[in-house]
């Protein structure tokens, strides 16, 4: 009788184990990504293609090295983590465990998240081509669109969707950070302002309520280049610095790379500031796996690398002109380092 339900013990046990084992749980696993040449080719493309236009076309110059992108890799929203592929990635030490959450929301489409990563994307390619245009100090000038009104916007009936705004207050708008401090400048309640509707400039009197003028602004750039990236499956922001780095590189006879194996990671803004990004340990173990030697990453994310890759330098940047000097830089002693 003791030895049966010594059986039936161990029996359920067992089952538990097993169960354990085999239960969905609710992590994900980041991994290192393989990083992509941005001066390189993928099916005789360039990964990053610069397109002049008729009035100006653009001069590219040949490059030299490597010039990667860095990239993780994220389970899946369809797929269901379970205990030993968990233990696994602890005891390998080069993929990390996130809550789900983090990366898949609860009540939230997948396919939202994914839209929204090509969304971020294609964002970050834009700001890209305007830091690296500011950089180099190359004109092009910028539309403000009314796209939308707000709830109860004094100025439903006074501007349409499409509306460009030229002026405000007798004062040229050049950006949608001027408007706004233009708005919140404004002490009286109407202001002057003109506008370009159906390509006619018109005069018209804005209302303002509590330093707003209830309208949502879209940014239309007249640039004078577009830039194409022939890459798939990848999202997200944190491609922009490498991406302005490779416009410049590409712009310019200076050669930056000097043939070497570069890698970065970093948002960043048209003014060109470098903002941090996530899975930063997982991008160096994927760089150091391509060869790389020198690596850019956001100065903030220096606390968050515990560990640097044998033979990988790990430089902090906190901008576009910090990230060009390190890469000018022949001496590696003299960069400054994470860790």
């Amino acid at each position: 009788m003791i030895r049966r339900a010594s059986r039936l013990q161990l029996f359920s046990v067992a089952v538990l184990v097993i169960f354990a084992l085999l239960a969905p749980l609710p992590y994900v696993l980041v991994e290192p990504g393989t990083p992509s040449d941005t001066l390189g080719k993928v099916k005789g493309k360039p990964v990053l293609e610069i397109v002049g236009t008729k009035a100006r076309p653009i001069k590219v110059f040949p490059t030299t090295g490597k010039l990667n992108l860095s990239s993780i890799w994220v389970t899946s929203p369809s797929s269901h983590l379970q205990t030993f592929e968990l233990l696994r990635a602890w005891i390998d030490g080069e993929r990390s465990v996130q809550p789900r959450k983090v990366f898949y929301p609860k009540n939230v489409d997948p396919k939202e998240i994914i839209d929204e990563n090509v969304a971020d994307m294609k964002n970050s390619q834009l700001s890209a081509q305007l830091a690296a245009l500011n950089y180099l100090d190359i004109p092009y000038t910028q539309n403000l669109i009314v796209e939308n009104f707000t709830k109860n916007s004094p100025n439903k009936t006074i501007l349409k969707k499409g509306d460009q705004l030229i002026s405000y207050s007798g004062e040229k708008i050049y950006s949608a950070s001027q408007l706004r401090a233009l708005i919140i400048s404004t002490e009286s309640k109407t202001v002057q302002a003109t506008i370009l509707r159906a390509k006619k400039e018109e005069e018209i009197t804005l209302q303002v309520r509590a330093n707003a003028i209830g309208v949502l602004i879209s940014e239309d750039y007249n640039l004078p280049f577009s830039i194409k990236v022939n890459l798939k499956n990848i999202g997200g922001p944190s491609a922009g610095l490498i991406f302005s780095l490779a416009v410049i590189e590409k712009l310019t006879k200076e050669d930056l790379v000097r043939s070497r194996n570069i890698a970065g990671t970093g948002t960043i803004t048209p003014g060109g500031k470098v903002g941090p990004i996530g899975g930063i340990e997982e991008k160096l173990i994927g760089a150091a796996r391509a060869g790389v030697t020198l690596f850019l990453a956001p100065a903030e994310n220096c606390p968050d690398i515990r560990h640097i890759p044998k033979g990988l330098q790990v430089v902090p940047v906190e901008n576009l002109t910090e990230a060009i000097a390190a890469l000018r830089e022949r001496d590696r002693e003299r960069l400054p380092m994470c860790g």
